[in-house]
């Protein structure tokens, strides 16, 4: 141990930062069947994307699946469609999907500041918390078990 360096950066190193997340993916794939598999079979992506007219784009719900869950990264609606049912259907939408996939619950974070009451409206339920991140907000790690949900889509 006499023999060790320690050293700060204040700059990113993209291949030292890979190297690192390849000797985790390492570990975790030794220990952990699950993250093994993912990674043999894949994580499937689930994007789903709304336009207006051909090209222009007013929503999206950005999301994986894998390990039986739908993993939620993103849902976004331009301002003006918020507040008229098109969220929920998006969720619908991709749950149904993730059902489709095999999937029996979904996963999703959400600040204080965001959309926390519209998962909740949809029957997500908060997991966990961690206050002051960012400062004077919270994170929530929301859940909702879908697997028995209606296969029919709400109207918008």
């Amino acid at each position: 141990m006499t023999n060790l360096t320690i050293t700060i950066h204040s700059t990113a190193y993209p291949e030292l930062r890979r190297q690192i997340h390849e000797a985790i993916k390492e570990f975790n794939n030794q220990h952990s069947p699950a993250h093994k598999e993912a990674r043999l079979t894949g994580i499937d992506p689930l994007d789903i994307f709304v336009y207006e007219g051909k090209n222009q784009l007013v929503g999206a719900l950005v999301a994986d699946t894998y390990w039986g869950w739908l993993d939620i990264d993103d849902l976004w609606l331009h301002e003006y469609y918020r507040r008229q049912g098109l969220g929920t259907r998006l969720l619908e939408t991709a749950e149904k999907e993730a059902r489709r996939r095999g999937c029996r619950r979904a996963v999703v974070k959400t600040f204080s500041f965001q959309a926390r009451g519209f998962y909740e409206k949809n029957g997500y339920r908060v997991t966990g918390r961690l206050d002051d991140y960012p400062p004077g907000e919270s994170l929530y790690w929301m859940v909702k078990d879908i697997l028995s949900l209606p296969s029919q889509i709400s109207p918008v």
